[in-house]
């Protein structure tokens, strides 16, 4: 089937957008998006051209995940580092 979305997630939403994490496959091909979706004036949520699209294969999946991991990594590095260091922290940026 042409176009079948495979996958969905929303991964961020305000009032005005969402950013979804999507799956679907396109003459044959499936695709990973991370796009910007709006909410149209019937109020239905539509992609919009804000995004990306790849291939959906092992070396782009495998990127984007040592990419996340490498990112969750930092930020739990930096949440050990504040609660061990905060009083240093703050008297260093005061």
């Amino acid at each position: 089937m042409d176009d079948e979305e495979i996958y969905s997630r929303i991964i961020h939403c305000t009032d005005d957008f969402q950013v979804r994490l999507t799956i679907n496959r396109f003459r044959g091909v499936e695709y990973l998006h991370v796009r910007k979706y709006f909410l149209d004036f019937s109020e239905e949520w539509m992609p919009s051209k804000d995004g990306v699209a790849m291939p959906l294969d092992l070396n782009n999946s495998k990127e984007l995940f040592i990419g996340l991991v490498e990112i969750l990594s930092l930020a739990e590095s930096k949440d050990v580092i504040v609660s061990n260091f905060k009083e240093l922290l703050q008297d260093i940026y005061q």
